[in-house]
């Protein structure tokens, strides 16, 4: 089994805050992009994709070149190297860049908590096997192969919630309606059965939103917020279409998606009466 580092370990996350603190340090000296650049002979889209933690594999040299011209040595020059290092390791997520469109699962994989509503699917750290294959199908991947790949790349992504060390917190919001759609009996009370099951971890909240309720404030396009342990880390927001992912991270961006989650908790039943509504529908499915 892949090995799944604790909360805030992720490549991913790394990179980014190797970018931020050369950011800051360039500020510090007081120096523009453009004087960076002229002064180490770069091209300005090379400092941008070092700026903007775009790069693949960030150079140690690239850092140390940088570390010189903005005067940081010792020990902090040490530590900015070493997180580039850091920053070049390979997470798991990386062997599915055929299936990822995004760098959503590096930076899930060093959450601390997830909040998410969905009112379409599942989400995809609640799902089975079989439910996962379904929604692959259904979005129209036929290929046997290519299946099997994104049902296995899928599943990897659940082990966050489920590890012995410091397991992500997850708070999820599902639409009534997401229920409905379980599919055949045998399936549906598989999937019923999972989802009664994994509520009952103690960092795992589920409500469900009853479709009684009407049409409920808060409602729209389904999103996931990242929170993460380490303070000086920017909460992330995920939003997926058919047609791209977008990483949102501006603060008020953060605060209306906060707002909203908040809009949609108070619609949904309270985690104890989610489980009873869903024994009920398992029962009924039995």
């Amino acid at each position: 089994m892949t090995e799944v580092h604790p909360a805030g370990y992720s490549p991913t996350i790394k990179k980014r805050a190797l970018s931020k603190k050369l950011v800051a340090a360039r500020k510090e000296v007081g120096m523009t992009t453009t004087e960076v650049c002229k002064r180490l002979r770069w091209s300005p889209s090379k400092l941008n994709y070092i700026e903007k933690a775009k790069w693949i594999e960030p150079s140690s040299d690239s850092v140390a070149d940088l570390c010189e011209l903005y005067g940081i040595e010792g020990t902090e020059r040490d530590g900015l190297i070493a997180l580039a290092r850091e920053a070049r390791q390979r997470g798991w997520w990386t062997r599915y860049n055929d299936v990822f469109r995004s760098e959503f699962p590096g930076f899930e994989a060093a959450a601390s908590t997830i909040l998410t509503f969905q009112n379409v699917f599942l989400p995809g750290l609640l799902q089975t096997a079989a439910y996962t294959e379904q929604a692959i199908r259904a979005d129209g991947t036929d290929d046997p192969a290519e299946v099997k790949r994104y049902l296995s790349a899928r599943l990897e992504r659940q082990q966050i919630i489920q590890r012995a060390e410091d397991p992500c917190r997850l708070h999820a919001i599902i639409d009534e309606n997401v229920i409905a759609r379980l599919g055949s009996s045998e399936k549906r009370t598989a999937q019923l059965q999972h989802l009664v099951q994994i509520a009952e971890l103690p960092n795992v909240e589920l409500q469900v939103i009853r479709t009684s309720v009407g049409l409920y404030p808060g409602t729209g396009e389904p999103f996931t917020y990242l929170q993460f342990a380490d303070p000086s880390e920017r909460d992330i927001v995920f939003l997926e279409t058919t047609v791209d992912a977008r990483l949102l991270e501006e603060k008020i961006e953060l605060q209306r998606y906060m707002v909203r989650f908040d809009t949609l908790r108070a619609s949904a039943l309270d985690t104890s009466a989610t489980r009873a509504f869903l024994l009920a529908e398992l029962k009924d499915a039995g």
